[in-house]
């Protein structure tokens, strides 16, 4: 096989330009989250608000664990195909990805059910359906945006968020104040609709004149698989901090403080991680040599590093005084909570550029290695600190989960980081942490 060609000027302009809008999407997506962590606990209340998360939480966190490989097995084979092939290896893939999603969905829908027979009071049937619904949208909407990525649509994939963040904004507002709690669960699905049509509309017209079938080539299944497992347990760890709250008895209010928290360190996280994800598909162009893109990643990754510690820096020293000014007087209590979150999101970077070199290197069991490190670290963590500390134990377990998540990748792939990268990511961390933890 010839070696991939090298990063020249006109690579190089797409490239930027992938990140330019990555990085202008996701600007969209914050302003659209800070007004879901704002302007919806400040009309709901911080009792109902916690009730709200949770769900919301269920939905996010299990269209996410059901679909984050695919991104990465679309962007790094369909690119890598003859061009003349790439729209019907697409269709290929996302076919198989779709019918092995529905089949967990099928699984997940029967256990809901047998939870609701058996719990009705606990789990509303009309709510727990709404959310059921809610989640099998979720996904069909990603699996669609997912298969446009992998043909070089990136800006569609960093469109989607702001998009649905909007349309769950308004149908929260305008239907928890027509229907209470069980109208701000049907918000849920109110927004996967729309997000569905979003993706319908991007991703079908690629699709027609795919010509004939190709075969998916040989490994792809496999390194989808391995990858879907490590994003699933990553997610787990990022987002289960705020039903582990829930689960271990801190109550409704530490649960909302903690998916504040976590909601917006989050969004911080994977707006570094798309930048990272819509470069892959140009990077991935070519064939198997992967030296001279990891050097373009590595930059990426200490650029951003570079940028963010200081920015988080400030935010740790201000918490006390931010939290209560944006979120109001009622969730002072949760700038504890935050301090966690800000140090996770210093670790983005490193994280984001550990997925992207195991997906280079076709290394997609670096990747489960590392999300089972960090779900590990993640329960344990979570075990000792929810009970001590409420929505503080919950970040805080979701910040030793991105530690040892680092710490295992930079094992698993030698040389993906430098030493002075690692030190940079971690040690930032670290400083952040301290500085936040000091200041409230």
């Amino acid at each position: 096989m010839s070696a991939a060609p090298s990063i020249t000027p006109a690579r190089g302009t797409r490239l930027q330009r992938a990140v330019a809008g990555s990085l202008a999407g996701k600007a969209a997506e914050m302003v659209t989250l800070v007004l879901l962590a704002t302007v919806v606990p400040r009309a709901l209340g911080p009792t109902a608000y916690g009730r709200f998360a949770v769900p919301l939480t269920v939905v996010t966190l299990g269209a996410l664990a059901l679909t984050l490989g695919g991104p990465t097995l679309m962007a790094r084979y369909v690119p890598a195909a003859p061009p003349a092939e790439r729209v019907a290896l697409a269709r290929a893939l996302g076919a198989r990805l779709a019918r092995g999603r529905a089949v967990q969905l099928a699984v997940m829908a029967i256990a809901a059910a047998g939870a609701v027979a058996m719990a009705p009071d606990r789990l509303p049937p009309l709510a727990t359906a709404a959310v059921a619904v809610a989640l099998a949208l979720n996904v069909a909407a990603a699996l669609l945006l997912q298969t446009a990525l992998g043909l070089g649509r990136t800006g569609a994939w960093s469109a989607r968020w702001p998009l649905q963040n909007a349309v769950l904004i308004v149908a929260v507002l305008v239907l928890h104040e027509a229907a209470g709690p069980t109208g701000a669960i049907a918000a849920l699905v109110v927004a996967a609709v729309a997000a569905v049509a979003f993706g319908a509309a991007v991703c079908l017209p690629l699709l027609r004149g795919a010509g004939a079938p190709v075969a998916v080539p040989p490994g792809a299944v496999r390194f989808g698989a391995l990858q879907a497992t490590g994003a699933a347990l990553v997610q787990v760890s990022q987002r289960g901090g705020v039903l582990a709250v829930a689960v271990l008895g801190a109550g409704a209010t530490e649960s909302g403080y903690a998916a504040l928290a976590v909601g917006i360190a989050l969004g911080a996280t994977y707006a570094v991680l798309q930048a990272f994800t819509v470069t892959l598909p140009h990077l991935a162009e070519g064939g198997p040599d992967h030296a001279e893109p990891e050097v373009v990643l590595r930059r990426l990754a200490g650029a951003l590093t570079a940028t963010l510690v200081p920015a988080l820096v400030v935010g740790a020293l201000l918490l006390d005084r931010l939290v209560p000014a944006v979120f109001g007087p009622d969730y002072g209590d949760a700038a504890r909570a935050f301090a966690p979150a800000l140090a996770l999101v210093a670790l983005a970077p490193l994280n984001a550029l550990f997925v992207q070199v195991s997906a280079l290197r076709v290394r997609a069991e670096a990747s489960a290695g590392a999300g089972l490190a960090a779900v590990v670290a993640f329960a344990a963590t979570a075990a000792v600190a929810v009970p001590a500390w409420g929505a503080a134990g919950g970040t805080a377990a979701a910040l030793a989960g991105a530690a040892a998540g680092a710490l295992a990748s930079a094992r698993l792939l030698p040389g993906a980081a430098t030493v002075r990268l690692l030190g940079l990511g971690l040690g930032g961390a670290a400083l952040v942490l301290a500085v936040a933890v000091v200041a409230t």
